[in-house]
């Protein structure tokens, strides 16, 4: 009997502090990629994981790691995928990995956050989305003009506040 194998497309990365995470790719690549310094993701179009992909993974994770305690979705921002996507997501890991009610965490840009609403922020910490990885890289403005991040340091400020809706959201840099 062939393994099962998860999908993994281009690099694959998660913050020191989601080690123990399990990984699960919801994307590939970096909706942005004009950072100047940036070379993590060289040509690598941005892409979504289809939803037989990601429900194909859970289910390894499932044989594998029944009782795994988060998920950190990969990916350079699966934040920017919509409310209705990322709440199927989180539902489908709820189905599969659905003892202890699992946490989730991904990377975003602070351009992702700003597409959503309070209450879609208050509905996907509710499914279980309780951390953001933001790359800001710098508060300066001027610095985040010169190496194009596409936001300002007010930006960053503005957004990061609105995690003031939840007791227990929380954020991270990178």
């Amino acid at each position: 009997m062939k393994e099962p194998v998860m999908h993994f497309d281009g690099p694959v990365w998660r913050p020191p502090y989601e080690a123990t995470s399990q990984l699960l790719q919801v994307t590939a690549g970096c909706t942005w990629h004009r950072c100047k310094f940036c070379t993590l993701y060289g040509k690598q179009r941005f892409r979504m994981s289809p939803m037989s992909e990601i429900e194909s993974d859970l289910k390894v994770i499932h044989r594998f790691q029944p009782r795994a305690h988060r998920i950190f979705l990969t990916g350079a921002n699966p934040f920017v995928l919509t409310v209705n996507r990322l709440t199927d997501i989180a539902l489908l890991i709820r189905k599969y990995v659905g003892e202890g009610l699992p946490t989730i965490g991904c990377f975003a840009r602070i351009t992702d956050i700003t597409k959503k609403s309070v209450d879609d922020l208050r509905q996907l910490h509710h499914l279980g989305f309780d951390f953001l990885t933001i790359g800001v890289e710098s508060g300066d403005t001027d610095t985040l003009a010169r190496v194009n991040k596409g936001y300002t340091a007010e930006d960053i400020l503005e957004q990061c506040s609105r995690k003031r809706v939840f007791n227990t959201w929380r954020h991270g840099f990178v």
